[in-house]
């Protein structure tokens, strides 16, 4: 691997930890020159994330695009959604699957998936749902345009039983990140 590939990766996992640790937060990825293409953001963000040792699910990639590309990049295995590590929703939507999402056990609790929205843009404030818990002062209310309505509500009963859940991470046009890692309550506003 390259050096500037190895420090990109670093750059862009730095961006992801401040993210987690600040849940609703939007932070830009670093830009990345090297790669184009419709996916290209969400490929820098994966490949500091994903290797051959997890799995990875894709809804909405009905030509098999993002797929390829992304076992290309990382070397991923394509699985079942219920058995995947990671499951990438590039319409804003799981299409009622995500209670089918693996979500840990209580021995393996780190053993739920991560879940990655493909959304149109993503804002601080103005949401219709409040975070709450660690890394976050009081509440937040994110916005996640391009989101389904059923997302979050499904996010709060997968995540209803800490420690079991998934870490959703949101990646919009722009290279924004904002993430509800499964330790968020969600609430309405």
């Amino acid at each position: 691997m390259k050096t500037a590939a190895i420090h990109q990766d670093h750059a862009t996992f730095r961006v992801v930890l401040h993210a987690m640790s600040h849940p609703g937060t939007p932070c830009q990825l670093p830009v990345q020159d090297s790669m184009a293409g419709e996916y290209a953001t969400l490929i820098q963000l994966l490949s500091c994330l994903m290797d051959n040792e997890v799995s990875l699910s894709i809804i909405g990639d009905d030509s098999g695009t993002l797929a390829t590309a992304l076992s290309l990049y990382t070397g991923s295995a394509k699985v079942d959604i219920g058995e995947s590590d990671f499951v990438i929703a590039i319409k804003g939507t799981t299409s009622g699957q995500l209670l089918q999402i693996k979500r840990g056990t209580l021995e393996y609790p780190d053993g739920g998936a991560t879940l990655v929205y493909l959304v149109d843009e993503i804002a601080g404030d103005g949401g219709t749902i409040e975070l709450s818990g660690p890394g976050v002062n009081g509440t937040v209310r994110p916005l996640f345009t391009g989101l389904s309505a059923d997302e979050l509500k499904g996010l709060r009963e997968i995540n209803a039983e800490y420690p079991l859940g998934v870490d959703a991470l949101f990646l919009d046009a722009n290279g924004k990140i904002a993430c509800i890692p499964r330790s968020s309550r969600i609430g309405e506003y």
